[in-house]
């Protein structure tokens, strides 16, 4: 006696694997209208110099309160999902330093939000910042300190 698969079966894996393969296609289309990403553009590049060398040009690109995460203390430790940084006690962000080699920095441009992301060579310990262009120019409108999460 032969064992046959049940239609319903074959239907079901038909149409999975459909839906992975439209999903997959649909994440290798480039948009037309934004072809270079927002993080390669001269406006960016020179707002992002600036950003990480001047104190005075940072505190008036940040959106206070700023969104964002401290780092957990320990594993116990449970992030704050209303936590806000307040100007007055913003630590100035210098220009990114890879110290040797000992930190990797990558940007991902998400519907009008640059998102840049730094970790330590283990990728244990990280941190990320969003900017976004407003009314105002390019601004800092998130920050998750650097530590393990």
């Amino acid at each position: 006696m032969r064992y046959r698969i049940p239609d319903i079966f074959i239907f079901s894996f038909i149409c999975l694997l459909s839906l992975h393969v439209l999903s997959c296609k649909n994440k290798e289309k480039i948009d037309p209208d934004n072809e270079v990403a927002l993080y390669d553009t001269k406006e960016f590049n020179d707002f992002y110099e600036r950003f990480g060398k001047d104190s005075v040009y940072q505190m008036q690109h940040i959106v206070f309160p700023l969104e964002g995460i401290r780092p957990l203390k320990d594993s116990l430790d449970v992030p704050d999902p209303n936590f806000k940084w307040q100007e007055n006690s913003w630590v100035i962000h210098g220009a990114f330093d890879d110290l040797n080699g000992q930190f990797n920095r990558e940007f991902i441009s998400m519907k009008g939000i640059v998102v840049e992301r730094i970790s330590d060579k283990t990728g244990a310990f990280s941190m990320e910042r969003r900017f976004a262009r407003l009314s105002s120019g390019w601004n800092l409108i998130y920050y998750r300190e650097m530590g393990k999460y």
